[in-house]
C-alpha cells in the first residue's frame, strides 16, 4: 500500500510546464500543483495546493 501525503516544504522544483509544476517535497513526495505565481524551494503544499500563508512565514 502506497500512501501518498501532498502536504509538506517543497525541497526541489523538478519541472515547469505552463501552469503545472512538478516538486518534490520533504517527505519524499513528488507531486503536480498548478500554480499562478512562482514556486519555489521553501514554500509550502497544503493538499495538493500551494499555500500562500505559509510561503510568507
Amino acid at each position: 500500500m502506497t500512501i501518498e501525503n501532498e502536504t509538506g516544504r517543497i525541497i526541489e522544483v523538478i519541472d515547469i510546464c505552463g501552469k503545472v509544476v512538478c516538486v518534490m517535497l520533504a517527505n519524499g513526495a513528488e507531486i503536480d500543483i498548478a500554480t499562478t505565481h512562482e514556486v519555489k524551494v521553501g514554500d509550502w503544499v497544503v493538499e495538493g495546493e500551494l499555500s500562500q500563508e505559509l510561503a510568507s512565514k
